[in-house]
């Protein structure tokens, strides 16, 4: 069961393929930074208005670093690969907080 692909929406092969990583590995790294951004000097959603400066640069700042040991765990952490994957997660983690922003100030 563990060499069949997932059946539906994150499938075992797809963008983060492309750069190196494993799904686990993508997820983890969204996941953690998506975190760092949401509660980094508090929840999100009690400092709605207030500048998030910390919050970006924490949570992206934690990318190339997670990036490169996953890729170096799977043996092939050159600088154009890391620079790849840690950008394809960074965009990724821009929409995902960006959803989540709008959600929770619609929400209030």
């Amino acid at each position: 069961m563990a060499d069949r692909p997932l059946f539906g929406p994150l499938p075992r092969q797809g963008l983060w393929t492309a750069v190196g990583l494993t799904r686990g590995q993508f997820l983890a790294t969204l996941a953690l930074a998506t975190a760092l951004f949401l509660f980094v000097g508090g929840p999100l959603w009690s400092h709605l208005h207030d500048g998030h400066l910390a919050r970006i640069a924490i949570s992206y700042g934690l990318i190339p670093p997670l990036v490169f040991l996953a890729l170096r765990h799977n043996g092939s952490a050159g600088v154009v690969r890391v620079l790849e994957a840690s950008a394809l997660v960074a965009f990724v983690k821009l929409l995902v907080t960006a959803a989540l922003l709008v959600a929770i100030a619609i929400g209030r």
